[in-house]
């Protein structure tokens, strides 16, 4: 009995290696060329000097890292889904609703720069600058502050 409980340390290991293999990065590098053009054309039209420095695709979605540090996630038909700017800066306006801008500009002033934008099934979440996240639902109206 003793000689199985050496083992189990050695099997947990196994075990434990072998999930992180099997839970390997579906990710995979491709030419900013091969994005959907709905995708290309985000970016020549709200990034039109940034430069894609890196686009990997996986199963559901497009992933594009610029040159200025700005994130972009699409989904697997080129449409944004996320939206992402480095710390401090603001991420382009006009690809969400205009009411988005105007509630934030109204009730957090020049402080309160969008930061991160979110859109799923549900609406918009919205990060800003200051660190306050906000919920918007599928039409721009203000939902609450997101937890």
């Amino acid at each position: 009995m003793k000689r199985l409980f050496k083992f189990i340390p050695v099997l947990f290991a196994a075990l434990l290696a072998s999930s992180f293999i099997s839970c390997s990065d579906d990710d995979k590098d491709i030419n900013p060329t091969d994005l959907p053009a709905n995708a290309k054309a985000f970016i020549a039209t709200y990034y039109p000097a940034a430069q894609v420095v890196k686009t990997t695709k996986d199963k559901s979605e497009y992933d594009v890292v610029l040159n200025n540090g700005h994130t972009i996630d699409f989904n697997k038909d080129g449409e944004w889904i996320d939206v992402d700017a480095p710390a401090g800066q603001n991420v382009p306006t006009g690809f969400y609703p205009a009411s988005i801008d105007t509630y934030v500009s109204s009730n957090f002033g020049t402080s309160g720069g969008i930061n991160e934008i979110s859109v799923d099934s549900r609406g918009f979440e919205v990060d800003l600058v200051s660190g306050v996240d906000l919920r918007f639902d599928s039409t721009g109206n203000f939902t609450g502050l997101d937890n």
